[in-house]
């Protein structure tokens, strides 16, 4: 080995407060999630025009209405101060992910089957980078579409967007 030392910069492995303000904001929602049966859907916990934003998408099975999300925001506000997890003005934002949402999850796609998606990949499957069809079924590691009787294997590795097909 030559005479160079090796050096690990010890912020490398650090992580980033952003993801620890999301991995707290998780924890300290976890009982009133459970209890209103509403899931997170996304974090994010950024700085924007307006200043440190915390936004959280929030759904359920039978839709999120706007006095759940009014409720889950007070909560966390509140909650959220008490624990002082974010100790710089933020601003908080509880939402809806709305119809156009990316579907992410095992979860999300447990949700998903039967209806129509549009996926977007990160090389080509089939010769194709997007696909569209019917959610037919999926696995550990793939998901099934189905469209004019033909059935594709998609990766979730490689799925760089997936989101329900909205017709008008």
């Amino acid at each position: 080995m030559s005479g160079f030392k090796k050096y690990v910069n010890p912020f490398f492995f650090r992580k980033n407060r952003h993801m620890e303000v999301i991995e707290k904001v998780r924890e300290v929602a976890q009982g009133y999630l459970k209890e209103h049966d509403i899931e997170i859907v996304d974090i994010t916990f950024r700085r924007e025009q307006q200043g440190l934003v915390l936004r959280v998408l929030a759904d359920n099975p039978r839709g999120i209405t706007v006095n759940e999300c009014e409720g889950l925001n007070s909560y966390l506000s509140e909650a959220l101060d008490k624990e002082d997890v974010i100790r710089d003005r933020y601003i908080l934002e509880v939402a809806s992910p709305g119809l156009d949402r990316p579907i992410k999850t095992d979860r999300d796609f447990e949700h998903s089957l039967g209806k129509v998606l549009e996926i977007t990949t990160y090389e080509a499957i089939d010769g194709r980078k997007t696909h569209e069809g019917k959610f037919v079924g999926m696995d550990k590691d793939n998901i099934v579409v189905e469209a004019n009787g033909i059935s594709v294997v998609i990766p979730k590795a490689k799925i760089a967007l997936a989101r329900f097909k909205i017709e008008f």
